[in-house]
């Protein structure tokens, strides 16, 4: 039975579940299948490698040191939403969730699922195309059911979701310090980063570098989004946006530097799985078979936090009218606490990008489709996003009467330096192919919702 007018959900959330669900987001799989693409990127110049780390670490560390003088200062529904209304208006946090909820998050959501169906199908041995490069049409199908069973869990069983979201954090954590530790102790990490002068990287080399980064490292803004959940937002969430952005940077630059020790730049432009190399070392045959089931289960955390986040931003529209439909959307059910109405419309956005990513994957090469071909579904909708952050970090910067900063820090230096991480990001987009097609559709999309809120407002 649900409520006939929109409820707050309970606030259920503590510090501990929030840093979790920021962890347990960002770390998932892409610091796993994105280490060797950095590494071809840079041409096997692993000091280049990790640069690229400290450039994306602008973005994530800054931009959630300056997130955080909005959450102290507000903990309205929407997050984000509310954060892009504060500062700009109304119109600016309708665009910011209108982008998030039907091109970002089902994006993203769509992407890992698939990941999350990969690695699976690698535990097992079976054919698919991360570990053995070999199409397998059960990996989508496969895909399909995790989005079923995670949205079901985050609609009816959001408690157990949170708690799920705390295993898999301390999971993938293990998982990557017994990596890294490994290819430290193991391997000549001086002598990798002493020889990387003498591997050349291009501009667009380190750029693509960059942008890989930026997708491991996506998901620390999605957190705000439950902000209207989170026990004494203003102190927990602001605390887990300054001290999660450290702990991944952290453990990332550990992995990355661990992997390129043990494996070596050469072995991983030649194409080496530097997982198995590792696991097998450390563990004999059944190596991989352990440190698979880590990644799935640090996928599966990832994929979880992601759908908790995406099932609020559709309803903090819902709530102040701006989706047709907005009545049933924003309803809560009372047995439940969730807006299921909103769970249902995130789902269906997540199967259509799924079938997109088909379309740019074993689509296009089975049945063609050239004009997707080549489409990046998954880097590209991460760095839009940075444009609708970049509004939010120029408001904490230029509307003191809007954002009341906490420090000279947290109005001047954070914005500054998050603005300049995201700018490179978004330099490093421009510059991928297809990015025109990319950017037409998204601004089309866009329209769309600005013609759905003026025939709701009218």
């Amino acid at each position: 039975m649900t409520s006939k007018t929109p409820v707050t959900p309970k606030r259920k959330f503590g510090l501990i579940t929030t840093i979790a669900m920021i962890v347990g987001i960002v770390i998932g799989s892409g610091i796993f299948f994105k280490t060797p693409l950095i590494i071809k990127e840079t041409n096997g110049n692993v000091l280049m490698g990790i640069l690229s780390f400290v450039v994306a670490a602008f973005g994530i560390i800054f931009g959630g040191l300056t997130i955080a003088q909005y959450s102290s200062n507000d903990d309205k529904i929407g997050g984000l939403v509310s954060y892009c209304e504060m500062s700009w208006g109304k119109t600016m946090g309708f665009l910011a969730g209108w982008f998030q909820s039907v091109v970002y998050y089902p994006a993203i959501i769509a992407v890992i699922a698939w990941v999350a169906a990969n690695y699976t199908f690698g535990l097992f041995g079976l054919d698919n195309l991360l570990t053995t490069g070999t199409f397998n049409p059960g990996v989508w199908f496969l895909a399909i059911g995790y989005l079923i069973f995670y949205y079901i869990v985050n609609t009816f069983q959001t408690k157990k979701a949170g708690h799920f979201q705390d295993f898999a954090m301390y999971a993938k954590i293990l998982a990557l310090l017994v990596l890294s530790i490994a290819g430290l102790i193991i391997g000549n990490p001086t002598q990798v980063i002493a020889s990387s002068p003498s591997y050349t990287t291009s501009m667009n080399g380190f750029l693509n570098a960059v942008i890989a980064v930026a997708f491991a490292t996506d998901g620390w803004m999605i957190a705000p989004s439950i902000a209207h959940e989170i026990k004494d937002p203003k102190k927990n969430l602001t605390k887990a946006l300054i001290f999660a952005p450290l702990v991944i940077i952290a453990i990332y630059l550990l992995y990355f530097i661990g992997v390129c020790a043990f494996v070596g730049p050469d072995a991983l432009l030649a194409g080496v799985d530097p997982i198995s190399t590792i696991s097998n070392a450390l563990f004999g045959p059944w190596g991989i078979k352990i440190v698979l089931l880590f990644i799935v289960i640090s996928v599966l955390g990832t994929l979880n936090g992601l759908i908790l986040g995406y099932i609020r931003t559709p309803y903090a529209l819902a709530v102040r009218g701006e989706l047709p439909f907005s009545e049933k959307i924003a309803k809560i059910n009372t047995k439940s606490d969730t807006p299921i109405n909103a769970s249902i419309f995130a789902f269906m956005f997540s199967i259509l990008y799924l079938l997109f990513h088909f379309l740019t994957l074993d689509g296009s090469a089975v049945y063609n489709f050239n004009l997707l071909d080549g489409l990046a579904v998954d880097d590209l909708p991460i760095v839009m996003n940075y444009l609708f952050l970049c509004f939010m970090y120029f408001g904490v910067l230029l509307r003191p009467d809007k954002v009341k900063a906490s420090s000279f820090w947290g109005r001047y230096v954070f914005p500054i330096l998050a603005i300049l991480g995201s700018f490179i990001i978004l330099y490093g987009g421009v510059s991928r192919p297809k990015f025109n097609i990319y950017m037409g559709a998204t601004i089309v999309i866009i329209l769309i919702g600005l013609l759905i809120r003026r025939k709701k407002s009218a």
